[in-house]
């Protein structure tokens, strides 16, 4: 039998699916629907990021191997937390209709494809811009430098990682570029500024998140070191984070390798008590495991719901 060569995906396509563990949006998705939403997130169109995905829910089961009634659950769980839209559409020529999902922007930024910091140049959706599907009018092209990505709002074209400022906490777009100018006199850039401070911005609105990080500005503190500190804290407590949850849902239980060779029973200490051919072994709970899980090449016992 001839062998079917593996589908190469692009990078950022890639990159997507892996930050999908490490985001907090994700963090109480069921078990179940990790294959469908990577399925779903391998359709995602890098040329113009906000067209409609047009796989059926057929097709999305049948390629992540679940049943269309998980698919649906799928998609009803993604639109609940506003990542996906259902647009629907009349079928040329045939009765009914369908209702393929548009990826919205809180789902781009979550999965990266807006983050001019990582691999590709795909588009950046512009906020509030309505589905390719839903309009006569082609989506502006993004403008890029050799920094960053731009989204564009109203007239003005914004670093796509400072777009948030306007688009979540009401600051003016006219604001965000004297910050960018006064960030350049102080020899910063107000995207590490932004990025190091973030968990005190959240809570500030307009013309008060304006006066705070202009005071920022003028600290003489170096943002840079600091932002990249921060990042990095913040993915090793999410991969923290992440593993203790799939400790606490998997305490207890055994998984085995396909020719049941391999035992690994899940200690509520997070250590999993591994045993192969009368060998026994313990590690701590790690993402290789869950990958093993999720790919099938370990499967939960049937006896030890007993």
């Amino acid at each position: 039998m001839e062998k079917l060569a593996p589908t190469v995906y692009p990078s950022m396509i890639a990159r997507a699916c892996s930050a999908l563990d490490e985001s907090p949006l994700f963090r109480d998705m069921p078990d179940g629907y990790l294959r469908v939403i990577f399925r779903i997130i391998k359709k995602i169109n890098l040329i113009r990021l906000n067209s409609p995905i047009v796989a059926s829910r057929g097709t999305l089961a049948k390629e992540s191997g679940k049943s269309v009634e998980t698919v649906h659950r799928v998609v009803k769980w993604l639109e609940e937390r506003g990542l996906v839209e259902r647009i629907q559409t009349a079928r040329a020529g045939l009765r009914g209709s369908s209702s393929p999902l548009v990826p919205t922007l809180k789902l781009l930024h979550a999965l990266l494809l807006t983050d001019s910091s990582h691999a590709g140049k795909a588009p950046v959706v512009t906020p509030g811009q309505r589905p390719a599907a839903q309009t006569d009018t082609p989506a502006p092209a993004a403008a890029t430098d050799s920094r960053a990505q731009f989204v564009t709002l109203g007239k003005l074209k914004l670093p796509a990682d400072l777009a948030w400022l306007v688009h979540n906490q009401g600051m003016q777009g006219t604001g965000v570029l004297q910050l960018m100018k006064l960030a350049k006199q102080a020899k910063q850039r107000l995207s590490d500024v932004v990025s190091a401070t973030k968990q005190y911005l959240e809570p500030l609105q307009g013309r008060e998140l304006y006066a705070y990080i202009r005071a920022l500005l003028s600290s003489d503190r170096d943002f840079g070191q600091r932002a990249q500190e921060a990042a990095s804290g913040a993915l090793e407590q999410q991969q923290k984070s992440y593993l203790q949850e799939k400790t606490a849902a998997f305490a207890g239980r055994t998984f085995q390798s396909r020719d049941a060779k391999l035992l690994v029973t899940v200690d509520a200490s997070g250590m999993l008590m591994e045993e192969r051919e009368g060998r026994r072994a313990a590690r701590p709970m790690c993402q290789s495991f869950i990958e093993a899980i999720e790919a099938g090449r370990l499967v939960a016992r049937r006896d030890a719901w007993a």
